[in-house]
This record gives C-alpha cells, structure tokens and sequence, in this order.
C-alpha cells in the first residue's frame, strides 16, 4: 500500500511539472517584441525561523534555520517583461534546534518538551524538501539593465522527507510523523543580487501529534533571510 501511494504521488508530480512547462510554451509562444527578454535564474539562500504558533513550553535555542537552493524558469507577461510569472524548482536542507525530545518506546515515536536549560539546545530535527514556487514577479528592469528594483511573491508546493532527530541523549531516530506536502507564501524584494526573503509555512511541520503532556505538536515557522539570484 505504501508503494502504491509513493507512486501515485511521484505521477501528481509529473503531471503538475508538465502542466506548466506547456503553459510556459505557450505564453511563450504569443509573446514577442524587441523589449522581449526572459530573466530565467538560478537562486540560492539562507533563512532564520521563527516559530509561529503557540505551543505550551515550546523554545528555540540556537540557530534554526534552512539553506535553499534551485531554478526559476521565467515566463514573461507583457511586452517589456516588466511583469512575469515564476515557476521553478528547487532542493531545501532545513534544521531547527529547540527543546522537542523525539523518543522512541515500544517502536512508537513520542514527543516530550524538556524544560532544562542545559539540554534543550541539544535537540536537533533536520529534514530536507523539494520545492516548487510559483509566483508573480514585477521589476525594473529591461534589456540593457541588468540591476533593478523586483518584488518576486508567490506560493511555495513542498515535498517534505523523512525528520531526523539528534537528541541531546540517546541515538539518531527518523520520524516518519512529517507532513508528506506543505505549502508556504513567500515574499521577497530587493535591489539587483541582494534580496529580502520572508516566508510564512500554512501547514504544520509535524502531523497529528500530541506531546506527553497532552499538548498539540503544531509546528510551524516564519522564516526570514537573504535570497540570492544568478542569471
């Protein structure tokens, strides 16, 4: 069964990727002019999370946070191609440090919160996604120009992996708890390589979880970083 679902989620995939690959060729296809030009890019960043809902004792401590890295292919709007859409895709690593125990009993996943100043910086979950943004991308740029103003905002469609976690005592579990998919709305501006990120996760990290204390486990982040394109 679990086969089955794997497969049929890799097709989801496939179909979403070809679908708007054949709507890239074909606004592609009506677009012309001599002010004409595609800004495709290779981006990378980094970004600091913040924990957005709240969860009875939760704490961050030390760095949590993501490295991102991928390709948007860009499809312009207009004739200046002042005005385009983004879509892209892209690899995360995401790590957040907080005083979550992952413990395993009976081969079962629980979740405590360690109220200790010593050992909550030493609880570390890692996971790793596959990102698809889809946004809207407005810009002062033009075919000679090639450092301007943008505000690049859109959807972000993640296929989320296996968690890991490195407790502060004990050995390293993988927690199969993870939301399969999540989305997320970003927004990010700047001035030529040098750009503001902000991100806002719509989904719980962690499924249908409960701490010890009977407490929901909603994990979710704000993020806030840098995000760097590349022509």
């Amino acid at each position: 069964m679990e086969i089955i679902l794997k497969i049929s989620t890799s097709k989801k995939l496939v179909i979403l990727l070809f679908f708007l690959s054949t709507i890239s060729s074909l606004i592609a296809q009506d677009t012309n002019g001599e002010d004409f030009y595609r800004e495709d890019q290779f981006y990378f960043g980094s970004s600091y999370f913040i924990q957005t809902e709240q969860v009875t004792d939760f704490k961050q401590n030390g760095f949590s946070g993501n490295f991102q890295i991928g390709f948007i292919r860009d499809i312009p709007l207009n004739k200046t191609s002042t005005n385009a859409l983004g879509i892209g895709l892209g690899f995360e690593r995401n790590l957040f440090t907080s005083n979550i125990q992952a413990l395993e009993v009976d081969g079962e996943i629980d979740y405590d919160i360690i109220v200790s100043r010593f050992l909550e910086s030493k609880n570390k979950i890692s996971y790793s996604s596959i990102a698809i943004p889809i946004e809207f991308r407005w810009r002062k740029s033009s075919v000679d120009v090639y450092r301007f103003w943008r505000i690049y905002s859109g959807l972000k469609i993640k296929k989320n992996f296996s968690l890991f976690s490195n407790p502060s005592y004990g050995k390293e579990l993988k927690i199969k708890d993870i939301q399969e998919w999540t989305s997320s709305i970003y927004f990010n501006v700047g001035y030529n390589t040098w750009n503001i990120s902000l991100e806002y996760d719509l989904n719980p990290l962690i499924k249908n979880q409960e701490t010890l204390d009977g407490n929901t486990l909603n994990v979710g982040f704000f993020r806030l970083g840098l995000i760097f394109y590349l022509l």
